[in-house]
């Protein structure tokens, strides 16, 4: 009991460090009865899945904090180079070779996941040049045969040579998954993941004009008080991070500078 009182915590202090450090275009919770399982929604505002307001799972390690990595699940059939597409886990080891949870905290692994959607052709070039080499002498094979070895490491070899090689369609399989893979998509609860179909997450209501004005409403109310009480050189956030809290704009676009994509 006293194990599980202090994972309890624990957790909580991870809650806080992640509105603290929130990446932009991020909303997510503990399940109430299962803290360790994390859902979420990923609003992705520029790069090849520009749009895209997607369904993720976060699942940490029965004993946590231990040095075991937590895992992310998108959709099933999510089409990018780290996603294996059966069961849409996202590779994380491409940033955390190792976890120390010591030194590492989810929102930094929330940061890499926005970094590989906003930015999956970066996310492969920060790869040896080697790597690099290999791919860009691959090619798109007919049915039947295989991609070269060097593609082998990438959960999905053939999104990792696409985006390379063949970036247009690659930008056709992204697009796809924008419309087909977000909540706002009739088949984003299509019965094939029932992990992410069971979503504690309401998402009803974002399509009423008068809900949005009335929660935009609130949440400046919220925000200028908080501002009233805040002190100028605090470095706090409200942890808004799926709110664009100057226009109190629900996923709202951000002014993307080149560095911030690579579609």
């Amino acid at each position: 009991m006293n194990k599980m009182i202090t994972q309890g915590y624990l957790i909580l202090a991870e809650y806080n460090l992640v509105r603290a450090h929130h990446p932009p275009g991020i909303f997510v919770l503990p399940v109430a009865d299962a803290p360790l399982i994390w859902t979420g929604i990923l609003s992705i505002r520029s790069g090849y899945y520009v749009g895209g307001i997607f369904r993720f799972r976060l699942i940490l390690a029965p004993d946590f904090p231990s040095t075991q990595l937590p895992r992310v699940f998108l959709p099933k059939g999510f089409y990018h180079p780290y996603t294996n597409a059966e069961t849409g886990e996202l590779s994380l080891s491409s940033a955390f070779t190792h976890w120390d949870p010591e030194k590492n905290h989810l929102w930094q692994i929330l940061h890499h996941v926005r970094y590989l959607l906003t930015c999956p052709t970066a996310s492969i070039r920060d790869h040896s040049a080697e790597q690099i080499q290999m791919l860009t002498r691959s090619t798109v094979y007919s049915d039947g045969q295989s991609l070269g070895s060097h593609c082998a490491t990438y959960p999905n070899p053939e999104a990792a040579d696409l985006i390379i090689n063949h970036r247009a369609r690659f930008e056709a399989y992204a697009h796809r998954c924008v419309k087909t893979l977000s909540i706002w998509s009739q088949n984003s609860s299509s019965g094939t993941d029932c992990a992410l179909d069971n979503f504690p997450l309401s998402i009803d209501g974002w399509d009423d004009e008068q809900f949005i004005k009335r929660a935009r409403e609130c949440l400046k109310q919220t925000h200028e008080s908080a501002s009233r009480h805040e002190d100028s050189s605090s470095d706090s956030k409200p942890g808004y991070s799926w709110i664009d809290t100057n226009t109190m704009t629900i996923f709202a676009n951000e002014h993307s500078r080149g560095s911030d994509t690579d579609a």
